[in-house]
């Protein structure tokens, strides 16, 4: 039922700016995509427009942005007014003014809408240069207020050598901290999480914690940076990104990395033929309930009591449910306090492979180029992996590896600095169990 709109002062800046593009960006449960929905759903309400609410996979949608702008439209002016249709996913406003969802990915569609007057890229870091100038280009339909385009992301490690192109195309102006910032037709705005007055006690606690133990991810996820990261595991020789998956290769188990909050639950498809690999992104999101999650995994071609699935076993209450849903799904074993020696051992086996990420799979070609060693607080590098922004590698792990012994300090401290593959040689004797893979009952 509609009723008083509440909305963070920093975004409510906002509704009296007009311009083309606004860059809305910053650290992670900052109150972007909540806020950016209101003022959409605001600014269909006081005049005639045409929005479209975009992906860059279609079956992204449903459990994001689709259900943020229905409970900022049922918080405005009640959903019961308006005529939702699912099938098709567009809302329309008892004005006239329309909202629809499109992923990127659904060319035919994206073809098919016209007069928009509004798009919004949610998560604008996994679309392409290319995917933004295709619909900007497009972009015409004379409206008051004028045309805009919104982008809201998350800041993602930079890969050395190469600058995002949201950056180098609308970050240059300069901007301050939740204080939106104007030049000609762009506006950029820079959030992190003192500016969502609604964030969770325990969410500020785990994010400000990252200031002491992962100096990165605290620049990155609570003050919205964009990092460069050091100490990259893997070599840029020994991974592609390539179109398909040839005939002929080994299926592995689909791999599970859980997560809910501020983690994404990640999973991947992989491949296997001797020491190659082939990783294919299918779910990159936060947030997932069980029964989300296991709407997503259909949605995502997994194949109920067909496919097999390796996950995380720090989850065991979702994998027991998931089994009980009718997944086949199985829990990786690192029991017996051998978190670090599985850490270890999993970034020694992934060095001595080709890796080839299936396209699109953006988040995954992120993580596998900065994949990095954790470094101390006077910023050496330690031969211990960081934590963080490698969800879709621990479930391609998870798929992929077996331990079978741990891996000595000097041989990491060795091989980090050069990206030397680790050899058998410097495996010292087994202190843990193998990997312990076992169906839920």
């Amino acid at each position: 039922m509609a009723g008083r709109v509440v909305i963070n002062r920093v975004f409510d800046a906002l509704r009296s700016v007009y311009c083309r593009y606004f860059c809305i960006y910053g650290g992670r449960r900052s109150s972007k995509s909540w806020s950016i929905s209101q003022l959409l759903v605001r600014r269909a309400l006081e005049s005639v427009r045409k929005i479209v609410v975009m992906r860059k996979f279609a079956t992204s949608l449903r459990m994001s942005v689709w259900s943020r702008v229905q409970a900022a439209i049922e918080e405005c002016v009640g959903l019961s007014r308006c005529k939702v249709h699912r099938g098709d996913r567009t809302i329309r406003l008892p004005n006239g003014s329309t909202f629809e969802f499109v992923g990127a990915d659904d060319a035919e569609k994206l073809k098919s809408i016209e007069g928009v007057s509004d798009f919004w890229f949610e998560e604008a870091t996994e679309f392409t240069e290319q995917d933004f100038d295709v619909v900007d280009a497009g972009l015409s339909t004379p409206v008051t207020p004028q045309s805009s385009v919104w982008l809201s992301f998350n800041p993602v490690p930079q890969i050395d050598g190469s600058q995002h192109w949201l950056v180098r195309r609308f970050l240059g102006i300069e901007h301050e901290m939740s204080v939106p910032a104007v030049r000609g037709n762009v506006c950029v705005l820079r959030t992190w999480y003192k500016d969502n007055a609604f964030v969770p006690q325990p969410t500020i606690n785990l994010l400000e914690g990252y200031a002491e133990t992962n100096r990165q991810l605290y620049e990155q996820w609570a003050l919205g940076e964009f990092v460069s990261v050091e100490g990259a595991i893997l070599d840029t020789a020994r991974w592609d990104v390539v179109l398909s998956v040839p005939t002929g290769v080994r299926r592995m188990p689909f791999g599970l990395d859980f997560g809910y909050s501020i983690d994404p639950c990640a999973l991947i498809e992989c491949y296997r033929q001797g020491d190659e690999i082939w990783l294919r992104e299918r779910l990159y999101q936060a947030g997932l309930t069980t029964g989300e999650l296991d709407e997503a995994l259909e949605e995502r071609g997994v194949r109920r009591g067909v496919d097999e699935i390796v996950a995380d076993s720090a989850e065991p209450r979702m994998i027991a449910e998931l089994g009980q849903r009718g997944w086949l799904i199985r829990a990786a074993d690192k029991s017996g306090g051998a978190a670090l020696s599985f850490k270890r051992q999993a970034a020694a086996f992934m060095q001595n492979l080709r890796i080839h990420i299936v396209e699109p799979s953006p988040n995954l070609q992120t993580e596998v180029a900065t994949w990095s060693w954790k470094r101390d607080r006077l910023d050496n590098q330690l031969p211990i992996v960081a934590d963080g922004h490698d969800h879709l590698i621990d479930a391609a792990i998870y798929s992929l590896f077996k331990p079978s012994g741990s891996i000595s300090y000097e041989a990491l401290e060795a091989a980090q600095g050069s990206h030397r593959p680790l050899r058998s040689n410097d495996l010292i004797s087994a202190d843990i169990e193998p990997l312990r893979i076992g169906a839920v009952s």
